[in-house]
């Protein structure tokens, strides 16, 4: 069997941020079940129509498939990786932030792929957190469609609503504008990190510089505006997926009746619970995602026990259908749940 790393080391240095990812999740927990009905809870899962819910899953799986056709254009200035060779690493990816603390799954999708296609491990995950920004984009993008689609329906969001959008701009605007400062300006940087890394060792500082230049190597897709025209058409695919989902949850749950409300909501659920996710609390995303499902709902109504039965639900498919897939990719692959880490 192989290990992507040593295994986890559970010292105290380790346990507080642990005990506090767990401490946030119980928060938010709280905040998104205290005013529930759990009798009436259990009834509405068990009147759910389970065939869209199915659909949903189909949604997300698709979606799945999109984001690794957009690894694909991440990786191709470098090498050209059939899209099986990358789904299963993916996969493992988002099934080790399920499992692990941390969210260890981009590093160990950077481990797993640089391992088997011989590439290096930095260059790998600079592909991944190009990614996510370009996933950071797309929640500014869904979270502007969920407030133009309320206008029609003379819906006025929380205030709080507007606030996540803006700190979404600076956050994912911010992070592009540096990945683009970056690849624009390497050489002016890897000078500054040369005067920077004077006082170390050689080796290490060698090893610093090899590392960012192949960072910036992970960053080439941005150098060609066909391929930043396919990741932002993958993108938006991924994320209408995303959003298709939760429109077949609302419909699954008898939530807001009205098509037109239902469609403003399922881009607003995307959003918030995307940025809801990148809360750091236990594995998984626990607690936070059931808060911000239930926040965005309470914008259009729904009450209390109704959203919650829609978050559970979106929640348990998804992590149950990753999980098990990742579980089943690494069981194939031999590979150990230890704590994986980028090396090169």
């Amino acid at each position: 069997m192989v290990s992507l790393s040593p295994p986890l080391n559970l010292n105290p240095r380790r346990l507080l941020p642990l005990a506090l990812s767990f401490l946030l999740t119980a928060l938010f927990l709280a905040l998104a079940l205290y005013r529930v009905d759990f009798e009436k809870l259990a009834h509405t899962l068990i009147s759910a129509d389970y065939r869209l819910i199915a659909l949903a899953a189909l949604c997300w799986l698709t979606g799945y498939g999109l984001r690794t056709a957009r690894w694909q254009k991440f990786l191709a200035p470098t090498k050209k990786i059939p899209f099986a060779r990358l789904f299963s690493p993916l996969i493992i990816g988002f099934a080790f932030n399920n499992l692990l603390p941390g969210r260890p799954g981009e590093f160990a999708r950077a481990y797993l792929l640089g391992t088997r296609e011989g590439l290096s491990k930095t260059m790998a995950l600079a592909t991944i957190v190009a990614e996510r920004v370009a996933d950071g984009m797309m929640v500014i993008v869904f979270l502007l469609i969920a407030l133009g689609a309320s206008i029609p329906l003379r819906l006025v969001f929380p205030a709080g609503v507007q606030t996540l959008v803006a700190l979404a701009v600076i956050l994912f605007g911010g992070a592009l504008a540096g990945l683009l400062l970056l690849l624009a300006r390497a050489d002016r940087v890897l000078t500054s990190v040369r005067v920077v890394t004077r006082c170390l060792p050689g080796a290490l500082a060698a090893r610093i510089e090899k590392m960012l230049n192949a960072f910036v190597v992970g960053l080439h897709a941005f150098k060609s505006a066909g391929q930043v025209a396919a990741i932002g058409a993958l993108s938006l695919g991924v994320w209408s997926l995303d959003a298709l989902a939760y429109f077949a949850m609302l419909c699954a749950f008898g939530a807001l009746p009205d098509v037109s409300w239902r469609a403003a909501a399922a881009p607003l659920m995307t959003g918030i619970i995307n940025l809801g996710i990148m809360i750091p609390a236990a594995p998984g995303g626990l607690g936070p995602y059931e808060a911000a499902g239930v926040f965005a709902l309470a914008a259009f109504g729904v009450n209390p026990t109704l959203a919650a039965s829609i978050a559970l639900s979106a929640h348990a498919v998804q992590y149950f259908m990753v999980t098990g897939l990742g579980l089943f990719f690494t069981w194939r692959a031999g590979i150990s749940l230890a704590q994986p880490q980028v090396d090169d």
